[in-house]
């Protein structure tokens, strides 16, 4: 059994896994990306990217395809180095943890620059810098015990000492007048038979020896046989717990947002989706046969659906922490549902989908399971 330095903790796992397999999405689209690099469809893409901002008529379509190129070759570049650098770092390296530490922050800020688009790709990079830096995941790159760990192995058990003998009432005190011995003359001669002193050592325990009244010493009242100390909650459930209800409250707040927008004016809601170069280059509007409106009542009935699904999934992963065993049903019911609306929502839904799948695992886990089973005993 692996102590607690070599151990390495959920949370560097969980950075590391999200660390490696966001990169591999990245690099899986770039290299999709530059095998169709030379296509009208990407050429026509970048027209309309200059055409539609600030950079019109300053640098030539050729100039913007060969910067371009460049600069996704570096981002590609920088994904299978992640790749290799999370590896590296599950395995305890700590430069590798530096590297992938100063990558994380970088794409963060890539990102952020990308727009409300970027905004969970960057939630995800700082999430894997806080896993790498905390205080449990330190302790572990330094191997060190954690602190809890530590603080328990220095303090001291007593060990139990010998039971205190009880001596005799005639060594103490005289015996009271009710109990002495009759005087020989009055029973006839006969001597009077000696008396029986009070029961000392084995004899003066009224209960058994108990392993529990070591620990509590003597004079204590030992706990019930048969009562085991309630276990914590497993550190998966917490880490599945924590993850869930972070990313389920920030897709509550942004799909929250889409519907706030829509009640407070629905005309220049629609005028909004409408402006978008996505929807107003690619023709999507004439596509569907919709029109700018019937598009944003569209976008508002999916936001509401999404914001009240992000909101079970926060409620049923917070309601675990009961420890029902109906929870973690419920839970895992909601994050099949989120997964069905990742595919659906895919390319930006595939962080989320791996995000559900990941908590679904954690739950379902042996130490997960035996701590709801012991909760019906």
């Amino acid at each position: 059994m692996a102590n607690a330095t070599t151990a390495r903790p959920q949370k560097v796992t969980m950075a590391c896994l999200a660390a490696g397999v966001a990169s591999a999405i990245v690099l899986v689209s770039i290299v999709s990306t530059l095998s169709n690099w030379g296509s009208i469809e990407v050429r026509e893409q970048i027209e309309d990217a200059l055409a539609a901002g600030p950079a019109d008529g300053a640098i030539s379509v050729d100039q913007a395809l060969g910067w371009l190129r460049g600069v996704l070759m570096g981002a590609g570049a920088l994904s299978a180095a992640a790749i290799v650098l999370a590896i590296w770092t599950a395995k305890r390296h700590r430069g590798a943890r530096i590297g992938l530490t100063v990558l994380a922050v970088l794409s963060s800020l890539a990102f952020l620059v990308a727009g409300a688009a970027g905004i969970v790709p960057a939630l995800l990079g700082v999430m894997v810098v806080v896993f790498l830096w905390g205080r449990e995941s330190r302790a572990w790159f330094a191997g060190e015990a954690p602190a809890e760990t530590t603080s328990q192995q220095r303090r001291p058990v007593d060990p139990p000492g010998p039971p205190t003998p009880v001596l005799p009432t005639s060594q103490t005190q005289a015996p009271p007048p009710s109990v002495r011995a009759p005087d020989p003359a009055a029973s006839g001669g006969q001597p009077a038979p000696a008396a029986r002193p009070y029961a000392s050592g084995p004899e003066a325990v009224s209960q058994p020896f108990s392993p529990q009244s070591a620990q509590y010493g003597p004079g204590a009242n030992p706990a019930p046989y048969g009562r085991m100390p309630v276990p914590g909650r497993p550190r998966p459930l917490v880490t599945a717990v924590v993850v869930a209800a972070a990313l389920s409250g920030l897709a509550a707040a942004v799909f929250g947002l889409n519907v706030l927008l829509y009640l407070a004016s629905p005309g220049q809601y629609a005028d909004l989706i409408a402006e978008q170069p996505m929807i107003a280059d690619s023709d999507i509007l004439g596509q569907l046969g919709m029109t700018a409106a019937e598009l944003a009542r569209t976008m508002f009935w999916l936001s509401l659906a999404l914001a009240l699904l992000a909101v079970a999934g926060a409620v049923s992963a917070l309601a675990m922490l009961s420890r029902r065993p109906a929870t973690r049903i419920v839970f895992t019911v909601v994050a099949a549902l989120g997964m069905v609306a990742s595919v659906l929502t895919a390319p930006l839904g595939l962080v989320w989908l791996l995000a559900e799948v990941a908590c679904v695992v954690l739950v379902w886990r042996r130490e997960v399971s035996d701590w709801f089973r012991a909760a019906r005993r």
